[in-house]
């Protein structure tokens, strides 16, 4: 058995949710200090892009509504060319800290003062400092390693050479070269340890567990042999209530660097007997093709 981890405490439905989602798992931390600022990057990077663009922006407008606020102080402090006399001073001070945090510059509004010229100070220096923390976050999400690996819905139950077998498929929708391909599949079951009851992951063994490279499917069987935990289970549907996690890793030739895939799969999700779809084929022009369409098919035999 492997060691416990964090995941394998959460409830199963929680667990499932958060792998097929691709999520945090939402979890109410409890005892734990809350200091502000604590992992603000973990929280910005797990956000989606739609929230994290708001959040840039929201702390623009607010960035630059303070520092319009401190112009205001002193009434004298900015002047204006001829042509802007007439605008509020609301605005006036407003649009002068936009031009002033983003180094534009134009001219028709200019610090003549010394407090003024003090806030147009402090203001860059915080705004160079908010723009490089909002480019360097935007790049890091940009940068991040994806994968667009697609898993069966459905695990296939079916004798292979006389042997129980569960398998399910596995495609790179990019069919691009990933590298050193690598499948892990594990079972999160009940174990006493010591007279405590505790859920812990055991790894399945897969007739193939790597792949040199991984363009287009990949077949993961695991026989359920005598040495297999769910042979109890494919004997008596009702011994236990089976919870299998996917993960499948490998190098991407495009960026270089490690990418993942994830999946999990219930007692639910299992079909006994049948086999999946075929989906390779190839064009007129000799072109390979494959067919999402029916990627999650399974036949009857």
């Amino acid at each position: 058995m492997n060691d416990d981890t964090a995941a394998a405490q959460l409830p199963r439905s929680i667990l499932s949710q958060t792998v097929r989602a691709g999520r945090v798992a939402e979890v109410r931390a409890l005892g734990l200090p809350r200091r502000f600022g604590q992992d603000a990057f973990h929280r910005i990077m797990v956000l989606s892009w739609r929230r994290m663009v708001g959040m840039f922006v929201g702390v623009f407008l607010a960035f630059n509504l303070l520092f319009a606020a401190l112009y205001r102080l002193d009434q004298e402090g900015l002047a204006v060319t001829r042509g802007l006399e007439g605008i509020s001073p609301f605005w006036r001070d407003f649009f002068f800290s936009v031009h002033t945090v983003a180094t534009i510059g134009y001219g028709n509004i200019y610090p003549a003062s010394l407090y003024a010229n003090v806030v147009v100070v402090v203001e860059i220096t915080l705004g160079i400092v908010y723009f490089a923390l909002a480019t360097g976050i935007a790049f890091a999400r940009f940068s991040r390693p994806t994968a667009r690996i697609l898993f069966s819905h459905t695990l296939v139950l079916r004798d292979v050479d006389g042997v129980p077998t569960l398998m399910l498929r596995a495609a790179n929708q990019r069919h691009n070269m990933i590298f050193s391909a690598e499948a892990r599949l594990s079972l999160l079951v009940d174990a006493d340890v010591g007279g405590i009851r505790l859920k812990r992951f055991v790894d399945l063994k897969l007739a193939r567990a790597s792949n040199p490279t991984f363009a287009l499917t990949w077949m993961l069987l695991h026989p359920v042999d005598a040495e297999s935990p769910l042979l109890p289970w494919v004997e008596d549907e009702s011994a236990m209530n089976i919870e299998i996690i996917v993960l499948l890793s490998g190098v991407d030739e495009m960026s270089g660097q490690v990418i993942h895939g994830r999946w999990s799969y219930g007692s639910e999700d299992v079909r006994r007997g049948g086999r999946f779809a075929d989906i390779l084929g190839v064009a007129e022009d000799g072109a390979r093709t494959v067919d999402y369409t029916r990627f999650h098919e399974v036949l009857e035999e």
